[in-house]
């Protein structure tokens, strides 16, 4: 310590002498901050995330005398008729799906009336049907329910169990119309007739994304 500078006060008969002190140069002042060494550390290569993608795709079947799809109309469709459309779905996206589900919604009690209204079947294959719609390895993934069941998904149980990244399957949807009795008389259309009606049908696939994990790289 070194007496930088002083001062000499008499005041009331008494000597005050003022001294300022230094070490290093520095003056000594009382100070609640310290001063603290830092270090730090950063990647010099990569460091990128990507997100994957998680898709599906609908098409009509590409084989020549079923290419009708759901795009189709149908027309003219009687009791104990069915009609089978074919489509192909695929997952173009990176990510694997867990499980899928099959909706349709519409109005009119084709759509709406579960007993009288239309039925629908699905079935699966492996590979692409055949225009005769006779597969080998077909499995059914959606017994017969009734359209208006749909209004809540249904779940369809694929062969593989899911649709994986980059994968395809081929279903067979057979739609129909139950058996009905009415009695049309003198060219009038009884009551709460299944004859002579229109409804336009909305049928969603949905696949679920397959649960997350962990991984060690």
């Amino acid at each position: 310590m070194s007496i930088k500078s002083g001062a000499i006060a008499k005041t009331a008969g008494k000597v005050l002498i003022v001294i300022t002190a230094s070490v290093g140069g520095a003056a000594l002042i009382s100070s609640s901050v310290f001063a603290a060494l830092t270090a730090s550390a950063t990647n010099t290569l990569g460091g990128s995330v990507t997100s994957g993608t998680l898709k599906l795709t609908q098409a009509a079947s590409g084989v020549s005398g079923i290419t009708g799809g759901f795009e189709t109309a149908i027309a003219d469709l009687a009791p104990n008729d069915t009609v089978n459309r074919y489509v192909i779905l695929s997952n173009p996206g990176t990510l694997n799906s867990s499980a899928m589900t099959l909706s349709a919604s519409g109005s009119g009690l084709l759509v709406t009336d579960a007993t009288k209204g239309l039925q629908v079947l699905v079935k699966q294959c492996s590979t692409p049907y055949p225009n005769t719609g006779i597969c080998g390895t077909e499995t059914t993934i959606l017994a017969s329910s009734s359209v208006a069941s749909l209004s809540t998904p249904a779940t369809l149980t694929l062969q593989s169990g899911a649709l994986n990244s980059g994968a395809t399957t081929y279903l067979k949807i057979a739609i129909s119309l139950p058996d009905s009795s009415e009695v049309t008389t003198n060219g009038v259309l009884p009551g709460s007739t299944i004859q002579g009606l229109t409804s336009t049908i909305t049928w969603t696939f949905t696949q679920t994304q397959s649960a997350g994990t962990t991984s060690n790289s």
